[in-house]
């Protein structure tokens, strides 16, 4: 007797049911969506094993396999979603940004219960921040039980290196609450504390939804006695238990795209290919790799929630079946649109081909005999030209999208599914398309993905290869993955690995490199299964009632209301007030400015908004506004962090770093420094004469000072470009001083030497380090910069490799000749031409380009990225392939964790074939091609869509005293000189001069 697998996918308008046997259809069933989800699932089912039966097919149904949207739906549409409590494993350290702080306010209000930061967590090294306290713990389990929470995340700094903690509090959680429900974030999330702590509470606040929409799913089955196991289809196109999707719903987000790809590589034998699945609104595509879909970027956004769980990465387009068809009649023939806006589920009732009033896309297919659909006759009288127009405008759409999707210049195999493929014939050659494929029952693609029994398992660590070799490293890693996969039901000797990365992590000690492998395997055909009611664990079967309690008449996807608003300049002061607006456009640019490097601000604006929204004030002045008045005479401390880009995002500050580090200068002074004298002690400390200078290596809180301390009046940037823009804005929300309006860099560079004041001969001593647990060290005096960045690189890896410094302070005149001036309104100019182009859907690219008179380079995809650590750095070369304009075209960039050469490795024109086009000081920026949005060389990656643009650097860094420092020889270019890519334009400050 024939083993039958069914699979059903859920789309938007309709929900398809199939049956498999082996890699046989055997038939199929295709129904409309219902708004319970679970009625059309039956029906579909219903439909499916009565034609099985009319048809005298028979066999055992050995599973179901359902592939769904109604959970990611929930969580859009802010429907049926349970409170969560919250709890933190951090000691010291993110306490700036609690949970939640990115989360939309309706959301947050929605399934915000509590949130507690407790002891515990880890650093990048797996060695404990703090050990968990266990009476702490109980003291937060009485609180949550208090407020009646049965729903709790527990989520621990680094915890993906170590779960441990989060296994501990798990532990006392359910000895001391009984039926309390769980998520741990190193079982959902990968690397990077908030997203994998968002995606988390996402997960558990849908568990008592999934528990009920399973058992529904069980039920149904049992009435339609299928006594056979039920799985649920995955994002990254494996399938999990009814059991394990009751633990881990959110890993069922986007299992849509997913099964149409699948289904695609399943009905077409093609394991590498693009795939277009074209529904009734929509076409999405994406990349098939190895027979699943290449996975997105490291951050997605679900329902305006940050996440970093495993997505496919897809393109989607506004074309589809029911898409609308508008036209004008020109001398020439006709100019035809085709898209956004669609009749969607309204085909039949609406469509000229169905007798209604409306041209569609569906219409055109009818009417050129590419779909036998409706009633040819309606569109038999739609002139030739027209249809000649519509149909190359759907080609050029289509090829468009190919483009957008290809991960080289070579033409690639594209796999055509969805009922909407009916718009597109095969036999005609697609720009891109080495072949175009649409293969038997390509309308029930995605059922047959559904259908589809395998299962994978994931493994994301940090290993210190100094300590390992790397391929014993990799094959330690590929075994914890191909064990998870065993572990989620994967026949053992059929587990393979399918993806394998490895990313060198930035001023990390031990050649610290993040490792991410995934692993497939077929399921086992012999795993028991129950049904019904017993199908629930305990843990899912709470607060079934509380479901859906809470409505909300207003849904929006944003954290912090932005609203586009004016500088806020006091006419008397000159001091610029910062909206939330205005620190969003400082966040986008300070990222463009940062080169690659500087670490993504993200987590810095998050901070700021935060600081805005509790009713804080953050002011800019100009430069040449000190000493204007008495609260303006004094001097500028210059803030930033220093570490690993990686570690700060997820071991996040604590927010009492820098402070901390304006504090011990103030103590030092306070405690008797004296420039120039070195020797014996200060503040009781003795003074160790070390390596290039004298330093305190551990500076203790000051009781008792006498001495008078500095006057700092405002504050100043080290670095503009990445997150150290955003610090000074933090601390100027936090002590009431201002920001001036300039940093020390004018964009990122990797090391403290090569801050600008330094360059033109301002020592940066007496400078101070701090971290989260307020551990402080002080360099007295250094020989060289250089100096002082070794000293303090040594000890921000003993601080965990994340801490703050305070370079010694500036005077007026040493700010208005020694800095960049107005560096932070050409971040805002930047990040406003960005964002008001993406709103205005004006190419975000371009606008950057002419605000700055900067140069394209070019827009393609990235095809190879070759990494190497050398000296802490993350080094290496990227290379870029033309697209659309630029095809036949590829540039090469040298990144030491920024951009610092751009070279041309292939282009039309022989003779500029191996030119360098750009160099470091000027600021190589690479950005998303769509967005606009800076990328930075931690996240470059195999396949992404990127603009590599160049922007001019201030004539400060262009002169033969800076170069020195900063051009290209001083990264090892011995025959590269720097060529300025054009003039500097100084745009006018936004906070007013006088």
């Amino acid at each position: 007797m024939a083993s039958y697998v069914i699979g059903v996918d859920v789309g938007g308008t309709n929900t398809d049911a199939i049956c498999l046997d082996g890699n046989t259809i055997v038939d199929y069933a295709k129904v409309p969506t219902t708004e319970d989800v679970t009625s059309g699932v039956k029906k579909a089912l219903k439909d499916l094993l009565g034609k099985l039966n009319h048809e005298g097919k028979t066999g055992t149904i050995c599973r179901v396999n359902i592939g769904t949207t109604h959970f990611v739906n929930a969580v859009i549409q802010r429907r049926h979603l349970t409170p969560v409590a919250v709890v933190r494993l951090c000691g010291t350290a993110t306490k700036s940004l609690k949970p939640f702080v990115d989360f939309p306010e309706d959301l947050k209000q929605a399934i915000c219960a509590s949130v507690h930061l407790i002891n515990g967590g880890y650093q990048f090294d797996g060695q404990a921040i703090t050990e968990v306290d266990k009476e702490e713990v109980l003291r937060c389990i009485e609180d949550i039980k208090k407020k009646q929470i049965r729903n709790v995340v527990i989520s621990g700094v680094f915890s993906p290196v170590n779960g441990e903690q989060e296994e501990l509090v798990a532990s006392v959680f359910r000895e001391n609450y009984e039926g309390i429900s769980l998520t741990m974030s190193h079982q959902v999330g990968q690397m990077g504390l908030l997203e994998r702590e968002n995606a988390s509470i996402l997960n558990e606040c849908l568990k008592p939804l999934c528990a009920r929409t399973i058992t529904a799913f069980t039920n149904a089955l049992q009435e339609l006695n299928l006594q056979c196991p039920l799985y649920l289809t995955q994002n990254d196109g494996t399938v999990v238990s009814a059991n394990q999707t009751l633990r881990f719903p959110v890993h069922t987000f986007s299992s849509g795209p997913t099964n149409s790809m699948r289904g695609a590589a399943h009905l077409s034998g093609v394991k590498d290919a693009i795939v277009i699945d074209i529904g009734g609104t929509s076409s999405d595509a994406g990349c098939l790799m190895a027979g699943f879909p290449k996975e997105a970027s490291a951050r997605v956004k679900v329902g305006g929630v940050t996440t970093n769980f495993r997505m496919p990465d897809v393109v989607s387009i506004g074309l589809g079946g029911g898409s609308k068809v508008k036209y004008t009649e020109t001398k020439e023939g006709f100019a035809v649109t085709v898209g956004p806006e669609s009749v969607a589920y309204q085909l039949q009732t609406q469509a000229k081909c169905f007798g209604g009033e409306i041209l569609t896309s569906s219409c055109i297919a009818v009417a050129t005999n590419l779909a036998a659909i409706g009633n040819q006759d309606c569109v038999k009288d739609l002139p030739d030209k027209l249809l000649t127009a519509a149909k190359t405008e759907i080609q050029r759409m289509l090829e468009d999208l190919i483009d957008l999707v290809k991960l080289s210049e070579e033409d690639v195999t594209v796999i055509l599914v969805g009922g909407g493929s009916i718009l597109v014939d095969e036999k005609n050659k697609l720009k891109g398309a080495s072949q175009v494929i649409k293969p038997p029952h390509f309308q029930v693609a995605n059922a047959v993905g559904a259908a589809l029994s395998q299962v994978g398992g994931m493994q994301d660590t940090v290993v210190a290869l100094a300590n390992i070799s790397r391929d014993e490293a990799l094959a330690d890693v590929k075994e914890q993955a191909k064990q998870n996969a065993i572990d989620h039901g994967a026949e053992p000797d059929t587990v393979e690995i399918t993806e394998v990365s490895e990313v060198a992590l930035a001023y990390l000690p031990g050649n610290a490199t993040r490792i991410k492998v995934k692993a497939v395997g077929n399921l086992k055909t012999d795993l028991k299964e129950t049904q019904g009611a017993a199908v629930t664990p305990e843990e899912s079967q709470v607060a079934f009632e509380q479901i859906g309690s809470k409505e909300l008449k207003e849904v929006s996807h944003q954290p912090f209301m932005l609203h586009e608003t004016e500088p806020d300049v006091d006419p008397n002061t000159g001091e610029w007030s910062l909206s939330m607006w205005d620190v969003e456009c400082i966040s986008v640019g300070a990222g463009l400015l940062g080169c690659g490097g500087g670490g993504n601000p993200y987590y810095g604006k998050l901070m700021a908004l935060q600081q805005l929204k509790d009713g804080k004030k953050i002011k800019v002045i100009a430069p040449e506004r000190l000493n204007s008045t008495p609260e303006l005479t004094g001097l500028v401390a210059t803030i930033g962090f220093m570490g690993a880009p990686g570690v700060l995002f997820e071991k996040i500050p604590s927010g009492r770093e820098t402070t901390c580090a304006m504090e011990c200068m103030q103590e030092l002074f306070a405690a008797g420094y004296k420039k120039g004298s070195y020797e014996g002690k200060i503040g009781g400390v003795d003074i160790t004469k070390g390596d290039g200078g004298y330093f305190i290596d551990d500076f203790p809180v000051q009781s008792e000072t006498t001495k008078e301390t500095p006057k700092i009046v405002a504050l100043m940037s080290a670095e503009i470009g990445g997150l150290n823009a955003m610090e000074p804005l933090v601390v100027a929300a936090r002590s009431g001083k201002p920001v001036v309006d300039c940093d020390g860099m004018g964009r990122a560079f990797p090391e403290l030497q090569m801050f600008v004041p330094s360059i033109y001969g301002d020592p940066l001593y007496p400078s101070t380090l701090a971290d989260d647990k307020e551990s402080r060290c002080v360099a007295l005096q250094t020989d060289t910069p250089k100096d002082l960045e070794n000293y303090f690189r040594i000890n921000t890896v003993k601080m965990g490799c994340s801490a703050a410094f305070h370079f010694g302070p500036l005077d007026r005149e040493q700010v208005l000749h020694h800095t960049i001036l107005y560096s932070i309104s050409r971040a805002w100019h930047l990040g406003r031409a960005v964002m008001k182009g993406q709103r205005s859907k004006i190419d975000p690219v371009e606008a950057i380009v002419k605000h700055e008179a900067g140069k394209l380079l070019l827009k393609g995809k990235i095809a190879d990225v070759a990494r190497q650590r050398t000296g802490g750095f993350d080094k290496g070369i990227l290379k870029v392939d033309g697209m659309g304009a630029f095809a036949g075209q590829q540039l090469s960039v040298d990144f030491q964790n920024e951009n610092l050469i751009a070279k041309v490795t292939k282009h039309t024109d022989a003779k500029l074939q191996g030119q360098v086009v750009a160099t470091v000081p000027d600021l190589i920026v690479i950005t998303d091609v769509d967005s606009g949005e800076p990328i930075t060389t931690e996240e470059v990656r195999f396949g992404l869509r990127v603009a590599v643009l160049v922007l001019a650097c201030s004539p400060l860094l262009k002169t033969d005293t800076a170069l020195k420092v900063i051009g290209p020889k001083a990264f090892g270019y011995e025959d590269i000189e720097f060529k300025p890519i054009g003039e500097y334009k100084l745009h006018e400050p936004i906070p007013t001069k006088k």
